[in-house]
């Protein structure tokens, strides 16, 4: 259905100029050819008829009032003729009487295409909404996310929807890698409006598909080349980066590293679908805002996210990819927001071997950074002071060993008694030996500082002496700091 004003407004082969309209014109509900005015049929309740060519040149005058005086007694709501053809002041005045509206158009223009068009703007939505589909689905969305094309076949199909990220919400799905990410949920239950749900989900499938091919892939290999170098022994080291490097990771650049820990409030996180929920993300980050290099693996609980430079990238480099992080991990906390986030920074280191220093130094500042409750909590290795000096000697082989030699007594009391101990005579030599301050930092009684320290004496441990016990409390806190990420 279709009104007499929006048709004239929206004419679409040539402007339409009106003759004679009444008061109250009717709505058009329908569009019919006629080539014989002496013909009824085609003349029914809210018809738009279009005159061909032969039909008003044969008809005189009296012709066509008879003929506007039957579209007025059945109800026709316009005629649509020639411009060519003569006016009658007899059939004008009929049609206003009788709510029949006299347009003309430019002769050069097809009827039969007239009536193509309206049949589809009036009683064909089918055609009309196959039309509106094929117009957006030729569409290209090349840089585009999910929610950019979701939006864009919105507008383009006048259907109001929304993209939906994760695997639980009804309507049309959307896929990576063949596992469901979201779903494209349209606000009418109209079969249009389903289909360019269908579409609009369909359409972001593939783009997807093509962002793994050309983006996400990519990324994907570097970060399993990063796996491996991060898990392989010393001894490896070289051999697994030679091969990193032939799968595209550019080992021998600039590193800048960041760890990531997921907390999550309500169940057990499903670390698989976040690491590559990271990936797409890094992708699309490297691909909009960096052009360095990301990998992410995940060597252990947490994620270590890489950001690589061939060349040295300066004193912003930490505060670039605190930015980065940042942004990335805002995104996963939308998706997610039931989880906490800690992230500890790395500064940055050259090579294979500054690659796991990285790796290293990174989970250093996050033990950090889980000393802060929130949503999202970021600890930069460089602003962690003395822990910092005693972590770069730890990630040293020499340190380990001194510290291994140093504790070395304790160690052999067994991994649960070891830690005990090594807490107690931390929280003693801190306190400067006050046994009553030490019992307060560990929450224990007096008595049992006391019997501790005198099982250390009987294992070996030489408390008496300045030297040993300044290199007994180094050993302790660089122990402690390494453990507690």
């Amino acid at each position: 259905m279709e009104s007499i004003s929006t048709f004239i407004s929206n004419a679409i082969a040539c402007p339409v100029e009106v003759r004679a309209m009444p008061h109250q014109p009717r709505d058009i509900t329908k569009v019919s050819l006629l080539e014989d005015l002496s013909r009824l049929e085609p003349i029914t309740q809210g018809t738009l008829l279009v005159l061909t060519r032969s039909t008003v040149a044969a008809a005189g005058s009296f012709q066509l009032d008879v003929f506007v005086r039957h579209c007025a007694q059945r109800g026709a709501a316009a005629v649509l003729m020639r411009r060519s053809t003569p006016r009658s002041i007899t059939a004008e005045s009929l049609a206003v009487r009788g709510g029949v509206a006299l347009l003309d158009i430019d002769d050069s223009v097809d009827p039969l295409f007239v009536v193509d068009e309206l049949s589809t703007r009036v009683g064909g939505d089918a055609r009309a909404a196959l039309r509106k589909l094929a117009t957006v689905a030729r569409r290209t969305h090349q840089g585009a996310s999910v929610e950019e094309v979701v939006a864009e076949i919105s507008l383009g199909c006048e259907v109001a929807m929304e993209y939906l990220h994760g695997e639980s919400h009804a309507g049309s799905p959307v896929r990576a890698n063949g596992r469901v990410i979201g779903a494209v949920r349209a606000a009418s239950s109209a079969d249009f409006a389903v289909i360019a749900a269908r579409l609009a989900a369909d359409s972001a499938t593939a783009l997807i598909a093509e962002q793994e091919r050309l983006l996400i892939a990519p990324v994907r290999t570097a970060s399993a080349a990063l796996a491996a170098i991060l898990l392989c022994s010393q001894a490896n080291l070289a051999s697994v980066s030679a091969r990193a490097s032939e799968v595209g990771l550019d080992v021998d650049g600039w590193h800048t590293a960041a760890r990531l820990a997921v907390i999550d409030n309500k169940i057990a996180s499903d670390h698989v679908h976040l690491e590559e929920e990271l990936v797409q993300l890094l992708a699309e980050h490297q691909t909009r805002h960096d052009s360095a290099q990301w990998s992410v693996a995940r060597p252990d609980q947490t994620f270590v996210i890489v950001r690589t430079t061939p060349s040295r990238p300066g004193t912003q480099a930490s505060g670039r990819l605190n930015q980065s992080i940042r942004a990335v991990v805002e995104r996963l906390g939308e998706a997610h927001p039931h989880l906490n986030f800690h992230v500890g920074l790395a500064t940055s280191h050259q090579g294979a071997a500054g690659l796991r220093l990285c790796a290293e130094e990174s989970r250093i500042a996050l033990a950090a950074a889980k000393l802060t409750d929130g949503p999202l909590s970021i600890c930069e290795f460089q602003s962690l002071g003395a822990r910092r000096m005693l972590a770069e000697w730890m990630i040293t082989e020499a340190g380990r060993e001194t510290v291994r030699d140093v504790l070395a007594p304790i160690d052999a009391l067994g991994e649960q008694r070891a830690a005990t101990a090594v807490a107690t005579l931390h929280a003693y030599l801190d306190e400067q030996g006050s046994l009553q301050r030490a019992a307060q930092r560990l929450h224990v009684h007096r008595n049992a500082v006391v019997y501790r320290l005198e099982r250390l004496r009987a294992a070996g441990i030489d408390l008496d002496d300045p030297d040993n016990r300044f290199a007994l409390q180094l050993a302790c806190r660089a122990r402690l700091t390494t453990t507690e990420a």
